[in-house]
């Protein structure tokens, strides 16, 4: 029977690749992007967390995320607990206050962050996209898109100004002692880093923090460490990365929405094209189905040859699909897109990339193409083959 369906479909060629092409090419496109996609996916998590993050962020219950009202008071006790866990490998405390940042012509609205510069590099990875990695007491950080604002460099100076611990406004000159240029949208657009020490000391917070960023053995555990830490810090609101995260998160749940469009209009284009082919071949070879059920071919035989050729169109749609997509992701693991151009560092795209991003291997969309050309072609088959079932031998040889 195969032998047979395969002697039918090397019969006209040249339809017969027209057809599994494009099945190949709908499977090619679902492989590749879906690595785009993954790739996009885990670079976004991973800078999201050495970038903004850490894997657990720690505040008070009152904090407010949009005004940074509600502080804490007790780090040092705090932080000494902390280490107390063995999962716990970085702790970073950080003051965040809003304020703006000015060249004494021009102003521009900023969030400051005070840091201690040796305790952020145990969570945060900052340090990799600074032009000088150097955080003195009369020093800032700036972002890349805040320094083209300003049209300023290392060693240039900018007013900082905030509201202090008791309502009065603070403004202090500080030097540029670096520019971050990373794959974060906050980092580059919004946020100026500053000594901790120096921000408490000028605007009298006396110690207090925003929030604590900690860095643990395993992201993937953080809800698990999540319950462990809450039922030692009752008084305190402790959230997971994902938690945090949750904007560019939702973005990854549309695109598994997207990925099963994907699929359907590919298992769509499998159908219809093998329905067409196969429903030309049946009606061209009228008087050979007539003849070879005149010879003693049963109606099922019939059925089975020509679901068979629907079946063999998509194997080979989907292994030449499969083959051929996983060699362009592999390039595009190895090397990446460059997509500077389409992601400008001054929108915020809500996931965490810029620049070159590597592909990511999906198996589960490779084991789904591999299945998707045989099953919507054998679905396709069904109806010319069951035309064909029911043609009887009189009524075969009797067409012209």
């Amino acid at each position: 029977m195969i032998k047979t369906a395969l002697r039918n479909l090397f019969r006209h060629k040249r339809r017969t690749v027209l057809t599994f092409s494009i099945l190949s090419v709908g499977i090619i496109y679902y492989i590749v992007l879906q690595g785009m996609l993954d790739g996009f996916e885990f670079e976004s998590i991973r800078n999201f967390i050495q970038l903004e993050s850490g894997h657990l962020k720690i505040t008070a219950q009152d904090f407010n995320p949009e005004t940074f009202e509600g502080k804490i008071a007790n780090y040092p006790e705090l932080e000494k607990k902390l280490r107390e866990f063995t999962f716990v490998k970085g702790i970073a405390p950080r003051l965040k206050i809003i304020g703006t940042l000015d060249n004494s012509i021009d102003d521009y609205p900023v969030i400051i962050i005070g840091i201690d510069p040796e305790k952020d590099k145990m969570v945060f990875q900052l340090n990799k996209y600074l032009t000088e990695d150097r955080l003195t007491h009369e020093g800032i950080w700036i972002g890349t898109v805040i320094a083209d604002k300003f049209k300023v460099k290392e060693g240039d100076y900018l007013y900082l100004t905030f509201k202090g611990k008791e309502g009065s406004i603070v403004s202090q000159e500080f030097e540029v002692q670096g520019i971050i240029d990373c794959p974060s949208f906050i980092n580059n657009n919004l946020l100026v880093y500053a000594p901790l020490s120096t921000i408490n000391e000028i605007g009298g917070f006396k110690g207090e923090i925003s929030e604590i960023s900690v860095l643990t053995d395993n992201f993937q555990k953080s809800f698990l460490y999540k319950e462990k830490l809450s039922r030692n810090f009752e008084e305190l609101k402790i959230s997971t990365w994902q938690e945090e995260g949750k904007d560019f998160l939702s973005i990854s749940q549309a695109k598994k929405t997207a990925q099963y469009v994907i699929i359907f209009f590919i298992i769509l284009i499998g159908i219809i094209g093998t329905t067409n082919t196969l429903l030309i071949a049946v009606f061209e070879r009228i008087r050979e189905i007539g003849t070879l059920k005149a010879i003693g071919m049963t109606d099922k035989e019939i059925l089975r040859l020509f679901v068979t050729e629907g079946v063999l169109i998509g194997i080979a749609g989907s292994v030449i699909g499969v083959a051929v997509g996983a060699l362009l992701n592999a390039y595009f693991v190895k090397y990446g897109t460059n997509w500077s151009v389409l992601l400008p560092k001054d929108m915020n795209w809500g996931y965490r990339v810029s620049g070159i991003i590597k592909s990511s291997w999906n198996l589960t969309s490779i084991l789904v193409s591999l299945f998707l050309g045989p099953i919507s072609t054998l679905i396709a088959s069904y109806i010319p083959a069951r035309r064909a079932k029911k043609l009887t031998p009189a009524e075969c040889l009797r067409w012209v």
